[in-house]
């Protein structure tokens, strides 16, 4: 009986030593990740979600973003007002993948763009040299403000800017900037300011001059064509394009008018490109890296600009200014976009970027960059756009 008496209390104290073990409750970095990408999959409503295989392959993909957004944040706590990186839609791509989907779309006939971008890709690289000149692009001269020039200017609160598209697959941003663009210029141009969206789908589909459809563009090119054929934008609400039944991008539906005629969809004389500027441009030195201040004159007095990016590192933004993680190389150059106003009561002036890659993107689908530091490339390849 004693033998059975101490057999039990043998066991009560073991079961209490374990009882009394600390046991960490805190879920491993695997099991948090995979809840992060669980959420990121419904939220993204993924078309994986039911394919095994799929899921296991773009969940590794996602850890590797996870650690990546944790270094880029990390490297940018030292500035003020910096921009922040998170869980975009893009999270569970490859660098490779989110360059041809995303960024693969200008200059169309350079097929040595894509390779030089990718062997650039700052976050690809975990070399000691991340924190360098080239990398983090600090200002080495000071800005210079044009008298009586606006320290405000968004042209979003005028009611001129149009709605942020998205290209989806489609490498489009070189038709969606310039026509958004010219949409926004119509508007200022009226009397009454009437905002009219204008239909890119077209524009995607015939514009010639070097310009392959979603297979990539060039804005320059692309203005180029517009004034040497007068071609008229129509109205987005009468926009065959969006639904039509040919998948092949076969240039279908009317064709560009002259001068002087007005289309009964609704688009105006003012969409018609009168004359254009294009600084930067392969065959020409002169660009705005050292001259910001003609481009903010210009946002200020005129109005919307279009302007050719590197946006490799923007493949985790969610807000903020951009001050580092962006080459300004202009052989780097891979995206297009608008730039509709600027602010400079910041603590870090900075331009009003409007991307198309959806409103979920960013900040509602606009980017913030550092004016004055040619971040980004934004000063290399600017186009100014005068309409009739």
């Amino acid at each position: 009986m004693t033998e059975v008496i101490e057999m039990l209390m043998i066991i009560l104290i073991v079961t209490l030593c374990f009882l009394m073990i600390p046991f960490n409750t805190k879920p491993s970095a695997v099991i948090e990740s995979r809840r992060k990408f669980d959420v990121f999959v419904r939220l993204y409503d993924k078309p994986y979600r039911s394919d095994a295989r799929e899921y296991a392959y773009r969940f590794q993909i996602f850890r590797t973003s996870l650690s990546k957004i944790k270094q880029l944040n990390e490297w940018s706590r030292e500035a003020n007002d910096t921009a922040i990186y998170g869980i975009t839609q893009y999270a569970d791509l490859t660098d490779r993948e989110f360059i041809a989907r995303q960024l693969a779309d200008l200059f169309p006939d350079d097929p040595a763009t894509a390779p030089r971008a990718y062997q650039k890709y700052v976050i690809e690289s975990h070399s000691a040299e991340m924190k360098n000149d080239i990398i983090f692009s600090r200002a080495r001269r000071e800005l210079k403000v044009p008298n009586n020039l606006p320290l405000t200017v968004d042209w979003r609160e005028q009611g001129v800017i149009t709605s942020v598209k998205n290209q989806g697959s489609c490498g489009a941003c070189w038709a969606i900037s310039v026509v958004d663009t010219i949409a926004s210029l119509a508007a200022i141009k009226r009397n009454d300011r009437k905002l009219v969206e204008l239909c890119h789908e077209r524009v995607v589909r015939c514009a010639a001059n070097g310009n392959n459809g979603c297979d990539g563009g060039d804005t320059c090119r692309l203005l180029e064509w517009l004034a040497d054929q007068s071609y008229r934008i129509g109205a987005a609400e009468s926009c065959l394009e969006r639904n039509m039944a040919d998948q092949e991008g076969n240039c279908t539906g009317d064709k560009p008018l002259g001068n002087g005629v007005r289309r009964e969809d609704g688009a105006l004389n003012a969409t018609l490109v009168k004359r254009f500027s294009c600084q930067g441009r392969p065959d020409l030195s002169y660009s705005f890296e050292n001259e910001e201040h003609v481009m903010l004159r210009h946002l200020a007095t005129k109005g919307p600009i279009v302007a050719a990016v590197n946006a490799i590192s923007w493949k985790y933004y969610l807000g903020g200014i951009i001050q580092f993680h962006c080459d300004s190389d202009y052989e780097r150059l891979n995206h297009a976009v608008a730039i509709v106003g600027y602010e400079l009561n910041a603590t870090v002036p900075y331009y009003i970027v409007k991307n198309s890659w959806g409103p979920r993107f960013g900040d509602r689908g606009y980017v913030k960059v550092a004016i004055g530091r040619n971040l980004c490339g934004i000063a290399n390849r600017v186009s100014f756009i005068e309409l009739q």
